[in-house]
């Protein structure tokens, strides 16, 4: 509205314009205007006096223009910020802080909750003695990153202040993250479980580093083993030992309900909590995510199917997230209740629903509820989303490749896993499907351009497009491309990252996806400078949201000066996703500690590690298991095997550090990066109270070592099967062919992705007997998974009789041979329930009987002399066909009473 009321010649007029000033001191106006007017008025004027700004436009006006306004002034600016703005703006509250170049106690105290904006090198240089005196301002101030945290509690330290109590710790307040792990360990495990009753410290505790986080749990759980979970606090649940869910004195249904599980907790508990409660639908998602076939298969049929039920979307509860392991176990356990309608299911199971159970008039309705599922859940071998919509455009009547409105509300999700076609030509309600999606292929996002460049879509022609349409957008710009981001200007590029980032941020959007971003909307300079052409990188440029979109990496090795990433490492680190910005950060770095990066240091790097070499890693200080976890961090992206090795023996190869349960934790898959005769060193006890690994990128021999150190781990378990199975399945990719089929006697329902992960040499040598009482109810599962070349392979080598035994349809055995030799002239052949076999020198008189011969083929089928004919073409029954008579059906049209010879029927 304010841009269409004035004209952007006349808007500098209208912006100072002290009347106007007044009128937009408003703080029931949208946020979203003061802050254009406040951005728009210094764009007009840069050196607009921020002391004639009233009420809320103070609150609205960007941080650079607060820098050298001078103590006194800005002494000024922060009581009226105080007074009229809510929250900190980062910048503006950093800008702040440099007018003020020697931190005091009264400089902190008049800061208050604006101290946010203190860097790193800031801390370090102000007095400790200052910054102890001003803990319970600073102990209260949301926001602090890793690198402030750190230095406030090295100068605390450095003060005399001491961590050694439950009590101290609870006095730092949102400092907490700073604390080594080693100093938690090292405080009174009683003391730490009497503060786990403080919601406070609790929340506090929960921004901290995950290493610390685990440290604490540990400490209360060594208090009593037997009462984990009454005495863990319910959001650190996740960080309980699985194995100490294994037997629970008693379950208290309530009290589990309330807290956050992981996925292999849920498992482990799932069997015990789902027999020990009535009330199926109170369930919460934590729990329920849980769900297994080993886990429910004792119990009784109706109460399996109210626990599927209880996975359907529910308005107001989170969706259960289950993997299609899980889901292919549901639908068979419901697949043939016929009173159960489609959206009493999770939408994710109807992925797998058989199509030839819907009837064509409740198709509609079928396609409606799986709209609502996540479609990449289900694994490329299956084809299965090809399937699912050629299905579904016989079910709406579709033809060509146009989708209307009506269409595309029906398949929901399913617009997902639409062909580019599709997309470009569709109603343009297919965008806002598509915000659902996980990723978009490339040929999709270009699909979604061409839709939006047509200017036939609720956001309009594209030369209109302005911040609002990129804030309507949704989710969609993460994956545009340049040529889309070329369409707006670089203030409005600018201004929107300002916000869209830190939504991506806390929503942990995969770092190489917001790389991706930050490379596509980046303008392109045409011209290279051999000088700082953008601007001097300050701490008030770093803490711009939209940090730094203005640099390419030559202008950031220009602009960025070593003292001052020194000064706010970690801010930098957080902000700089793109690898060749952050090879310039690592550069300087390695120029500022060209002996090898400090331990402090080594902790902020976060994503920018991963671009370091062999030689940097080895020549960092990893001595200590927070800087071990905190390269370690999945979120930062993932490391090349020759780079995790590196940094995780630069751990261990100090003295006395082992691969213990904390580090095992810490490292994850990453496991598989080191040596055999590393693994060997692990010990049953520190991999028992682990957390489960994904071992999938490990070699066989790296398996086989980590199976046989989990199997001492949890042989203990043996007794109650479906635990057993629970705890051991993440190693059985390293299991022998014994202990494979000694497991196939313990009735456990392997799922099919446990199965696909064990040795293929043991896969090749497993019976089908053993398969099936292996899999139990899942066997269904390797009909499904029948394109998997591992599974063809061992179909294969198996007897076609024997694979008829599971009544699952696998059709690619090795066919049986009858041999039938001087059958009497008076007898007829009788070649019944013989299907897909090969069947040689059957001899008989002029009627030979195949009953029930399903999809056999009959070949070079002869007569001897003095019979008249001899037919050398393939006759094929099938399952309508009950009996067949060769010798009508093949034209042997012989009425000598000589025998007739079927020299081959080959399947």
């Amino acid at each position: 509205d304010l841009q269409s009321f004035v004209s952007e010649s006349q808007i500098g007029v209208f912006l100072e314009n002290s009347e106007n000033l007044q009128l937009f001191n408003n703080s029931k106006i949208a946020a979203n205007v003061t802050t254009y007017y406040g951005m728009q008025l210094y764009i007009q004027n840069p050196n607009y006096n921020p002391l004639r700004l009233l009420g809320v436009l103070l609150c609205r006006a960007p941080g650079s223009v607060f820098v050298s306004l001078g103590a006194p002034y800005s002494q000024i600016i922060l009581e009226s910020i105080n007074k009229f703005c809510r929250g900190v703006d980062l910048e503006v509250s950093t800008a702040l802080v440099t007018n003020f170049p020697t931190l005091s106690t009264s400089t902190i105290d008049l800061l208050g909750n604006q101290s946010i904006g203190l860097t790193e090198g800031q801390i370090r240089d102000a007095s400790p003695s200052v910054i102890n005196s001003t803990l319970p301002i600073l102990s209260v101030i949301t926001g602090w990153n890793q690198g402030q945290v750190n230095s406030i509690i090295q100068s605390i330290t450095n003060a005399g202040f001491t961590i050694s109590s439950a009590s101290s710790l609870v006095t730092l307040g949102t400092l907490i993250g700073g604390v080594p792990s080693a100093t938690v360990s090292s405080i009174s495990s009683t003391q730490l479980l009497t503060v786990s009753q403080n919601p406070t410290f609790i929340t506090n505790i929960l921004s901290a580093p995950v290493i610390l986080q685990q440290t604490y749990v540990q400490k209360i759980v060594s208090v009593d083993q037997n009462k984990v979970v009454e005495n863990v606090p319910d959001a650190l649940a996740a960080y309980i030992q699985p194995v100490l869910l294994v037997y629970l004195n008693s379950i208290n249904v309530l009290l589990i309900n309330k807290k956050t599980w992981s996925k292999q907790q849920a498992a482990v508990m799932f069997g015990a909590v789902s027999r020990a409660t009535q009330d199926t639908e109170g369930l919460s998602e934590s729990i329920l995510q849980g769900f297994t076939c080993s886990s429910v298969q004792n119990l009784p049929l109706q109460k399996v199917k109210q626990l599927v039920r209880a996975c359907r979307p529910r308005t107001g509860r989170n969706k259960v997230v289950l993997k299609e392991s899980q889901l292919t176990c549901m639908y068979r356990y419901v697949k043939d209740d016929s009173s159960l309608t489609f959206t009493d299911f999770p939408s994710d199971m109807l992925l797998y629903y058989s199509y030839e159970k819907v009837q064509k008039v409740n198709c509609r309705s079928y396609f409606s509820a799986l709209g609502g599922a996540d479609f990449s859940v289900l694994s490329s071998v299956l084809n299965r989303q090809s399937i699912l919509f050629r299905n579904a455009r016989d079910c709406l009547g579709l033809s060509g490749v146009s989708l209307n409105s009506t269409q595309v509300e029906v398949l929901g999700n399913m617009a997902c896993t639409l062909d580019p076609t599709y997309i470009q030509n569709s109603d343009p309600l297919i965008l806002e499907k598509l915000k659902n999606c996980g990723d978009l292929s490339d040929s999709q996002v270009t699909a979604v351009q061409t839709l939006l460049y047509t200017g036939n879509t609720p956001y309009g022609n594209p030369s209109v497009w302005n911040q609002q349409t990129l804030q309507q957008l949704g989710i969609l710009p993460l994956y545009l491309k340049q040529d889309f981001w070329s369409r707006f200007s670089f203030s409005v590029r600018k201004r929107y990252l300002r916000s869209f980032l830190p939504f991506l941020r806390r929503r942990k959007v995969q770092k190489w996806r917001l790389s991706r971003l930050s490379k596509a909307c980046k303008p392109i300079r045409l011209t290279r400078s051999a000088d700082c052409a953008v601007g001097n990188i300050t701490a008030v440029t770093i803490a711009d949201e939209a940090f730094p979109f203005d640099y390419d990496s030559t202008q950031f090795d220009l602009c960025l000066d070593i003292t001052v990433l020194n000064d706010n490492l970690a801010a930098i680190t957080d902000k700089v996703v793109d690898s060749s910005l952050q090879l310039v950060i690592l550069d300087k770095l390695n120029q500022l500690y060209p002996s090898g990066l400090p331990e402090n240091v080594v902790q902020l790097l976060g994503s920018t590690s991963r671009v370091a070499t062999v030689d940097d890693i080895k020549k960092w200080n990893i001595t200590i298991i927070d800087t071990l976890s905190s390269l370690m961090v999945p979120y930062d992206g993932d490391w090349t095997s020759e780079q995790s090795s590196a940094v995780i023996m630069r751990y261990l190869n100090v003295s006395g550090n082992t691969l213990g349960t904390a580090e095992i934790n810490a490292v994850g898959s990453n496991l598989c990066s080191l040596d055999v005769s590393v693994l060997k060193a692990i010990t049953a006890d520190s991999l028992r109270n682990a957390n489960a690994l994904n071992i999938s990128s490990c070699s066989t021999d790296q398996k086989s070592v980590l199976y046989s150190i989990a199997n001492s781990s949890f042989s203990t378990e043996l007794s109650n099967p479906a635990t057993y199975y629970q705890l051991i399945s993440p190693y059985l990719g390293g299991a022998p062919l014994e202990d494979i089929q000694a497991l196939s006697t313990l009735n456990i329902s392997m799922d099919i992705d446990v199965f696909l992960s064990l040795n293929s040499a043991v896969i090749m040598a497993l019976s089908v007997n053993t398969v099936r009482d292996l899999m139990g109810i899942n066997v269904a599962d390797v009909k499904l998974f029948e394109s998997s070349s591992l599974v063809q392979a061992w179909e294969a080598q198996q007897k076609q009789s024997e694979l008829n035994t599971l009544n699952i349809g696998l059709l690619l055995g090795i066919p049986d041979v009858i041999i039938s030799t001087s059958v009497p002239l008076t007898s007829a052949v009788n070649l019944g329930n013989n299907n897909y076999n090969t069947i040689t020198s059957a001899t008989a008189i002029t009627s030979t009987t195949a009953s029930n011969n399903e999809s056999n083929a009959y070949s070079s089928v002869n007569t001897y002399v003095p019979a008249t004919a001899a037919v050398t073409y393939a006759i094929t029954t099938s399952a309508s066909i009950s009996t067949t008579n060769i010798t009508t059906t093949a034209g042997l049209n012989s009425t000598d009473s000589s025998s007739v010879t079927v020299i081959a029927i080959n399947s």
